[in-house]
């Protein structure tokens, strides 16, 4: 079947199919769960929070998509271009191991785990039945895996219907008849702030740097030139990005019609409202929309880093290879639970989403983005969030061990925007305008020379 129109470009239901894919790729565990949570502590002020994670969870996600056509490039390679091979290497296989088989794909099957057991009522201290369960959830994974170029395909003719088709049961049952009404947020701070920084755990713009190569192979597979790429990767992210934004603000709104009545959290949360709107059978729904939200994620993770691995070793670790032992770690991981997961892990998460963050909008954003000067200034600006990332994460790792850093505290403490973990923002961009008006001076010198 021919996919594409006479420029080039997918036609209509390949692009739409191919942009459903995504959006079940980035759907999963996360971005079904956390915003329903955060729509029940924002309140009667979901909408002002919804506002933040749009930022981070959802803009910035469509922006990673635009940086990665714009800069001609894997996520390695415009990482490598701004901080040089040394450091660039080290942050892409650092983001892309807690991203991969550390942290988020583990925490696919563990989420899914905890809505089976809750939905069921199964003993959730047994450890046996867990690790079988995290055991097949991945060798169900490997199978989606065994090609490349058709993983997109795999996803949207299969996983992609029948994840919408359960979605739009639970949440159109939320919206028209809401289970109260909304309440006072439950948290202190602005309710922006915390959309914003709760955005992170969601880790939508690592995802979308690791997806990108997953989107590159099924174009290239559908028979998309090189030419045509970037105008295509485009509008495959613009559809799965609108799609998720329409799924997070649903379930914000959701979660804040909770009013108060529901005591719980995340993967719980979602499993009570789901039994309270649709009964008995909702639980059992929605631990099945959640398999298969976690499985597609799990999917399109895997292939990416995988794929990533294959790249940044020019091709001595096989993707074959990359993924066995991609889905090994994961499966590891995945037998700790879910809280322990978040637990252990979620700091460092937090520490590397700022330098991210500017890489995305620098190549999504900066006009002639490959420009050496240009690109120092980009290198300034992520190093310094890099290096404010690390002392928010030696900070968060204090309070939870219960450790006194002396001074280290005092001066994260003392730093603006340090109660809203967004320490490095105000210095990050300060090295960025800095680095721009010396840019500008240097301009100015030259020309003054020249005339």
């Amino acid at each position: 079947m021919n996919n594409l129109n006479k420029n080039g470009d997918l036609k209509l239901p390949a692009l739409f199919m191919m942009g459903g894919a995504l959006f079940s790729m980035h759907f999963g565990a996360s971005s079904m769960v956390w915003p329903m949570n955060w729509g029940k502590e924002s309140g009667s002020s979901v909408l002002i929070a919804f506002a933040g994670a749009f930022i981070t969870s959802l803009l910035l996600t469509l922006l990673a998509y635009i940086a990665l056509s714009r800069g001609n490039g894997s996520y390695s390679k415009i990482a490598n271009r701004v901080l040089g091979k040394k450091l660039g290497k080290f942050y892409t296989v650092l983001t892309i191991v807690i991203l991969g088989p550390l942290y988020a794909i583990p925490r696919m099957s563990a989420a899914a785990w905890d809505s089976i057991v809750q939905a069921f009522g199964l003993n959730s201290q047994a450890r046996l039945p867990l690790i079988i369960f995290t055991i097949i959830f991945y060798l169900v994974t490997y199978v989606f895996l065994i090609s490349p170029g058709k993983t997109m395909d795999r996803i949207s003719q299969i996983l992609f219907p029948l994840l919408i088709i359960i979605v739009i049961i639970v949440v159109g049952k939320g919206l028209i008849d809401p289970i109260s009404t909304p309440v006072a947020k439950s948290y202190e701070g602005s309710a922006f702030s915390y959309g914003f920084t709760n955005g992170y755990a969601t880790a939508e713009i690592l995802c979308a740097l690791i997806f990108g190569v997953v989107i590159l192979n099924s174009l290239k597979e559908k028979g998309v030139s090189e030419e045509r790429m970037s105008k295509n990767i485009i509008r495959v992210g613009i559809i799965g990005i609108v799609l998720l934004t329409i799924t997070h603000l649903c379930h914000m709104l959701i979660g804040a019609s909770t009013g108060g009545t529901i005591d719980l959290t995340y993967t719980a949360l979602y499993t009570a409202v789901s039994t309270k709107l649709l009964g008995k059978a909702g639980g059992i729904l929605f631990s099945v929309a959640l398999f298969f939200a976690a499985l597609t994620t799990a999917i399109g993770m895997t292939s990416g880093c995988a794929e990533f691995f294959v790249d940044t070793t020019h091709g001595k670790i096989d993707y074959k290879r990359a993924s066995i032992s991609i889905l090994v770690l994961s499966t590891i991981f995945g037998c700790m639970g879910l809280s322990s997961i978040l637990e252990i892990l979620g700091p460092i998460l937090d520490g590397i989403y700022p330098a991210a963050i500017v890489l995305v909008i620098y190549y999504a954003l900066v006009p002639n983005s490959q420009d050496k000067r240009r690109l120092k200034v980009c290198s300034y600006a992520m190093i310094t969030a890099l290096i404010f990332g690390a002392i928010d994460t030696i900070y968060a790792y204090g309070i939870k061990l219960n450790i006194n850093l002396g001074i280290l505290n005092k001066f994260y403490e003392a730093l603006p925007l340090s109660s809203e973990k967004l320490a490095w923002f105000p210095w990050t961009m300060a090295v960025a305008i800095i680095g721009c008006l010396i840019i500008i001076c240097k301009k100015e010198k030259i020309d003054d020379v020249v005339s």
